[in-house]
């Protein structure tokens, strides 16, 4: 028996939340891998695709627009299917970060945290899965956290939305699967991104996150994006349902 080569040759991306940080380093490993990507965010995206064209070849599908608006996500959708004729995987990397202590939380930043991380999740996955349901075929990836399963003083409505992001993926990996569309949860741990730039001009803070795990560093994006092309090759077809935690031992703590 033949083992499935770890390549994403001839397969189709869209990666929200793709103009800096991982979503940057997933455009660029998928790209290297071989697929056509399509890249969505709110942000400009000309350095991702300026770099990846520069590192790959590859033109990347560049979409401006917001995961709040769901007309948007759903307009990336089509015009990724229109693109390349399909869609193969979905990437929602798409996520803000708000640290609060429960008594200083306001609604207004609840409520972003919650269609961000969790909303923009959903219907993304609902859109993608149009698609992938006809053809019987796809795999959608989607970021949670290590505050995925375990909790944090100060992040309790960021560690909700991202326990709900495993639990949406184990829900729709079940209703999903009868039509050979895989999904998994794709979980960083502290990750050297520019969501984390502020804080981690914090000693106390690089020094927390840096011995969390057992391996003594921070993830930096490239070491969740080779995961990712992993998880989204048929090297991994038949993975589902579960989580892969790239936190460097955190939750083995």
């Amino acid at each position: 028996m033949e083992i499935p080569r770890i390549t994403l040759e001839g397969k189709s991306v869209l990666i929200t939340g793709a103009s800096y940080g991982m979503g940057q380093a997933f455009a660029l490993a998928c790209a290297g891998y071989g697929a056509e990507v399509a890249a969505f965010a709110r942000g400009p995206l000309d350095e991702t695709a300026e770099l990846v064209k520069k590192k790959t070849g590859k033109e990347v599908l560049a979409i401006r627009g917001d995961v709040l608006n769901l007309a948007q996500v759903k307009g990336a959708v089509d015009r990724a299917v229109e693109r390349f004729g399909k869609l193969d995987v979905l990437v929602n990397n798409a996520g803000i970060l708000h640290i609060a202590p429960i008594t200083d939380m306001t609604e207004e930043a609840f409520d972003r945290l919650i269609g961000v991380n969790l909303k923009g999740v959903y219907f993304a996955c609902k859109f993608a899965a149009a698609h992938m349901v006809p053809r019987r075929s796809g795999v959608i990836v989607n970021v949670g956290s290590e505050l995925s399963f375990t909790g944090a003083a100060g992040l309790s409505a960021y560690a909700a939305t991202k326990g709900a992001v495993f639990t949406l993926s184990q829900s729709l990996a079940i209703e999903l699967g009868p039509f050979n569309i895989r999904v998994v949860t794709l979980s960083p741990g502290p990750t050297r991104t520019p969501m984390h730039r502020e804080n981690l001009k914090d000693p106390a803070f690089k020094q927390a996150v840096e011995s969390k795990g057992v391996l003594g560093r921070m993830n930096e994006p490239e070491d969740v994006a080779g995961a990712l092309v992993l998880i989204a090759s048929d090297a991994a077809r038949m993975v589902t349902g579960t989580n892969w935690s790239v936190d460097g031992g955190c939750l083995a703590k």
